[in-house]
């Protein structure tokens, strides 16, 4: 039998397996099961940045005596900086991941597409782009956290104690004498011996210079305080727009109309 070319160039009509829809069911139980667990973990993570930050609220002036240099050689590193730089990496790690598989888990809530009923559906949606700003706003922060070390180190450098090494070098020549059958013989000897003195010296650091490290470490501090407070603000935002619309996610289209649950 003849086949037309048209039905030729025709690609063959995708079709669902039950093998499709079983692997289908276990990607959604894998979100349903993550987004669980982050939204369980994250109000445990609030209280626990709320108590950091309440702890320690910033003060410039305070900050500027606390990191003044008084002494460049034990000026290299900032631990307290450092202290809170680890915090705020970890947090913004887990809360990106957490906005990932929730926006992930909210879009497969999502049921099949069909005419009427969508404010449910539209819900969900709304969630899911929250999420995903709030993603998107986590990961600007989580790259722009590693440029104190870039900024800290150059500006450090310039106010850093100098190490010097000198190498001196020198060679001695002797003769030795003998006397082989009656007759006098010289030989000469060579000797080189060589010597390094290492000098660390305190460098010509100029006030501003100095000036200049502690004012990048207490901005910083605010930095990093500043990424550690956006964090809880969307915390407690997407938690508090899931919990008060978990029956619309839970069924978009009403008693009858699909959606994911993890309640």
């Amino acid at each position: 039998k003849n086949v037309p070319s048209q039905e030729l160039d025709r690609p063959p009509k995708a079709t669902t397996t039950s093998r499709d829809i079983s692997n289908m069911d276990a990607i959604r139980e894998k979100y349903n099961t993550e987004a669980g667990n982050a939204k369980a973990a994250i109000p445990e993570r609030f209280l626990k940045l709320d108590a950091l930050l309440s702890a320690n609220p910033p003060d410039v002036a305070a900050l500027s005596a606390q990191f003044a240099i008084t002494d460049v050689a034990a000026a290299a590193d900032n631990s307290t900086v450092g202290a809170l730089m680890s915090t705020t990496t970890s947090e913004l790690f887990f809360a990106t991941s957490a906005m990932s598989v929730l926006e992930t888990w909210l879009k497969l809530c999502v049921p099949a597409i069909e005419d009427g009923n969508n404010f449910g559906v539209g819900i969900v949606m709304e969630a899911a782009k929250m999420c995903s700003d709030a993603r998107g706003e986590l990961e600007k922060l989580q790259a722009s956290v590693p440029d104190y070390y870039k900024e800290r180190g150059a500006a450090y450098a310039a106010i850093a104690p100098k190490t010097t090494t000198s190498t001196t070098e020198s060679t001695s020549k002797a003769d030795d004498k003998s006397t082989k059958d009656g007759t006098l013989e010289a030989t000469a000897k060579e000797g080189a011996s060589s010597s390094s003195e290492t000098k660390t010296t305190g460098g010509t650091a100029s006030p501003d210079q100095i000036s200049h490290v502690v004012a990048l470490d207490v901005m910083w501090y605010l930095k990093l305080y500043a990424a550690c407070d956006r964090v809880r603000s969307l915390y407690a935002a997407v938690c508090d727009f899931l919990e008060k619309n978990e029956e619309k996610i839970q069924a978009p289209k009403g008693e009858r109309g699909g959606g994911m649950s993890m309640y």
